[in-house]
């Protein structure tokens, strides 16, 4: 669909348009809301699987969503987090080989997959959420 798109703005008795924009299309300015329901699960020793979900999306969108994880330590700033992006549409990450006892992270954001035929920005990243890995065993002997 194209849309021709106008803001109408009253002041008074004087009606004007500031702006107007021509030929717009919805399918190529999509903005996600940012993904929620973030749950983490200890695999094993030293393995963690992040999963999500989108409370609310198209059904146009199923199966050509991409997403970006970033994580960090407590102590780092958001600048030093690291960051990795998810090109099919699968909602789970894992984290392997984290520091032991140390408190993480991590926050996620989606958005129409960059080879579909939508196209769209980033969402807002998702609230975060925090956990604590496991302390060494080896540690504990």
């Amino acid at each position: 669909d194209r849309l021709t798109m106008s803001v109408h703005c009253q002041v008074e008795n004087n009606s004007f348009i500031p702006v107007r924009i021509e030929d717009f299309s919805p399918l190529a300015n999509i903005k996600l809301r940012p993904p929620g329901n973030l749950r983490l699960v200890s695999r094993a020793e030293n393995t963690y699987n992040l999963t999500w979900s989108l409370n609310i999306s198209s059904h146009y969108l199923d199966g050509v969503r991409e997403y970006q994880v970033r994580y960090r330590t407590t102590s780092q700033s958001w600048e030093e987090a690291r960051n990795f992006t998810i090109v099919q549409d699968q909602m789970w990450a894992v984290f392997e080989s984290l520091s032991p006892d140390l408190k993480y992270e991590a926050a996620v954001r989606a958005r129409p997959s960059a080879s579909s035929n939508y196209k769209g920005v980033w969402s807002d990243w998702s609230e975060t959420i925090l956990w604590r890995t496991h302390a060494n065993r080896k540690d504990r002997s």
